[in-house]
């Protein structure tokens, strides 16, 4: 429906047709009334309007308006900026600041924050270095920048050359030490600011509470001259943090005041520590409530597995937001309903990246790769989280062809440089087979992890490069990071691939003994894996049995797989016997004893398994196999006839087979 709003012909005061853009332009369409009143009235409303489309997403909109102004100034080049930025456009922003006939500072930070955003530190600092002229928010822009990717050195430096700074300057140098466990400096710049007023004391509150250190934080607290209601909350959420409901609450009833955010911190503490009844209780005792309190109590009912109480209180919310949405929709794809998540998503008035999000990691199948494709259709920009799930679900699907594609997505987004998501495009590649692809895109990240480490020694020990694995390791400790569970996972994998069983035992001790690392189950069923590949099959057994016993069925399982391979069928019935005592459904483990039984031709035992399995209602799930053309992935299950191509691609099973068997193999199919 289209709504005309008739604007009196009198001249309105410029706050006041501000106000009646802001209330209508969520629903008013570029050619109604409104705008010719716009376009006859002045630049500062056509502005406004802009701004409003960039809010809402609508970035075309917002252009086709820019394009149209018949003037336009400063701030009108200045709202298309920083619209791009809030929609995370970073390459149309730069484009609408080449193009600017002047620009001033407002220009130059709005544009250092997109890159900024963008993780393009790099681009952001070489923008900032060619500012002819700066001002303080500007040098707390980028200096925040640094401090929000860990680059902490890099911020101090920066600090130390402002020109001047403010009580912000101080705040966030304070906050970014505390946020990353750097106490003594945080101190150090808490006590050379020039005035330590009540704001810069929450600042220094709030990163201890932050980090979690709960009896800094009540000293500071407790020293401080005055308090206000920020105050006082800080300390509640540091309480709530630690599980200290009782002092928490006290607290709150100590308090001389109270505001909304202080109600909705009590009762997100009752939420994390399970005290539903009590977040109920309190929530209905508040004075008013604002959207926050109501997301607040429904995300934590999603967290406490109560869905049912999550939509009612939503069915009852006055009005609901984009998170409201986005938490029962991660409450249903949470539960594995993708159904009602779908149905949900669908009816959604509005989406942002979370939604898609979640509706990606959601599915972890095709469907994830066709959402993908509709985000990006519908103009919505992929962020950090979102190419880390879809990229793995590219992984799983063994599709090398998507993978490329979204390889594609990540170096036009800006990602390129993100360690964490070039991490994933390692692991990809080589789940793919592809390892010269997965180690060119390691050797190019810039900012090395332990995550892109472990990503790349699992890639070479996975694809049976041991040595490469090995020597990769050797590589990580002389750049002094150090390794963690994983990074260990990936060099017993290698040394399994390689045979290797003197270094694995090696790598197994040094884990515990030089990095207090406790093997977890995985570990245990490597070490298994690598004894009983070299026929080591009784040394397998005596260390399984000094497994404890929680960690131990995946070993378990691995030894008896071990046993058929070797043919060991007197133990493979001892390990099989007692795997069927701790998962007496576990179907495979049946068949796997009865394939060694047939692989000796003792089919009566053979039988008496089968027969037991039925008899147990045991199942096994089949297995399936899956080939990847033109970027779409088939599926196949044994017996399968469900394709509509089924009758050709059994027949050129039968020629293939007929092929095989003339140059000397033999099919079992």
């Amino acid at each position: 429906m289209c709504i005309l709003i008739r604007i009196p012909s009198v001249k309105l005061k410029h706050h006041l047709y501000y106000l009646v853009l802001e209330r209508y332009s969520s629903f008013v369409p570029v050619n109604t009334h409104l705008k010719s009143s716009v376009e006859k009235y002045n630049v500062y409303s056509w502005n406004s309007t802009i701004t409003s489309y960039f809010k809402r997403g609508e970035t075309e909109m917002a252009q086709q308006l820019f394009d149209e102004m018949p003037i336009r100034n400063l701030v009108t080049w200045n709202c298309m900026i920083s619209g791009y930025v809030l929609n995370k456009r970073i390459v149309e922003a730069h484009r609408i600041f080449d193009a600017m006939p002047r620009k001033n500072v407002v220009s130059w930070t709005a544009l250092i924050t997109g890159y900024a955003r963008s993780r393009r530190l790099d681009e952001a600092r070489a923008l900032f270095d060619e500012m002819l002229e700066r001002n303080v928010v500007c040098w707390n822009a980028m200096i925040s920048a640094y401090i929000n990717y860990g680059k902490i050195e890099e911020a101090t430096e920066l600090f130390e050359m402002m020109p001047e700074r403010n009580l912000l300057s101080w705040a966030i140098m304070i906050g970014g030490h505390l946020r990353y466990g750097l106490v003594v400096e945080a101190q150090r710049f808490f006590d050379r600011a020039p005035r330590q007023t009540t704001s810069l004391c929450n600042a220094m509150l709030s990163g201890y509470v932050e980090v979690g250190l709960l009896e800094d934080a009540l000293k500071f607290f407790n020293k401080m001259p005055y308090r206000d209601i920020a105050s006082w909350t800080a300390m509640i959420t540091c309480y709530s943090q630690k599980g200290q409901m009782e002092n928490a609450a006290r607290l709150f009833e100590e308090m001389p005041e109270r505001d909304i955010i202080a109600w909705t911190a009590l009762i997100r503490g009752y939420l994390h520590n399970g005290k539903v009844r009590m977040a109920h209780n309190l929530f209905n005792k508040m004075p008013q409530r604002d959207v926050v309190a109501w997301n607040s109590m429904i995300g934590g009912y999603i967290h406490n597995g109560m869905m049912e109480e999550a939509l009612q209180l939503f069915m009852q919310m006055p009005r609901h937001d984009i998170v409201s949405w986005n938490s029962i929709l991660q409450g249903y794809v949470g539960q594995g309903d993708m159904v009602n998540a779908c149905l949900l998503f669908g009816k959604m008035p509005q989406r942002d990246e979370t939604s898609w999000n979640t509706m990606i990691s959601g599915f972890q199948s095709e469907e994830s790769l066709d959402l993908f494709s509709m985000m990006i259709k519908e103009g919505f920009r992929p962020d950090q989280g979102t190419f880390t799930s879809i990229i793995s679900i590219c992984a799983s699907l063994a599709s090398l062809g998507w993978g490329r594609m979204v390889h594609a997505c990540v170096i036009k987004a800006g990602y390129e440089h993100d360690t964490l998501v070039c991490s994933s495009l390692v692991t990809m590649y080589s789940k793919c087979g592809s390892v010269i692809e997965a180690t060119q895109v390691f050797t190019d990240i810039s900012k090395k992890d332990t995550v892109a480490w472990n990503a790349m020694i699992i890639a070479q020990a996975y694809n049976g490069s041991t040595v490469n694995a090995l020597e990769l390791f050797s590589a990580m400790r002389k750049e002094a990071f150090e390794p963690d569970h994983v990074t260990f996972l990936g060099l017993l994998s290698a040394c399994v691939h390689g045979g290797l069983v003197d270094q694995g035992w090696q790598y197994f001790n040094m884990m515990q003994t030089e990095w207090n690392l406790i093997p977890k189950p995985e570990h245990y069923a490597c070490m298994v894996d690598l004894l009983g590949r070299n026929g080591l099959l009784s040394q397998a057994y005596e260390f399984i049995k000094q497994i404890p016993l929680d960690v131990s069925s995946h070993a378990w399982e691995t030894l008896l797989s071990a046993c058929r391979v070797h043919g060991n069928v007197e133990l493979g019935e001892v390990v099989a016997n007692k795997i069927l005592s701790l998962q007496p459904l576990e179907g495979g483990i049946y068949v796997m004893l009865s394939n060694l039984y047939v692989e000796k031709g003792m089919w009566e035992h053979a039988k008496r398994i089968r027969v037991l399995m039925k008899e147990r209602g045991a199942q096994k799930q089949p297995g399936h196999s899956w080939i990847e053309i033109r970027a779409k992935t088939y599926a196949f299950i044994s017996g399968d006839r469900s394709h509509p191509h089924i009758k050709k691609i059994y027949n050129l099973l039968e020629i293939l087979a007929v092929s095989m068997e003339e140059i000397g193999y033999f099919s079992y199919c």
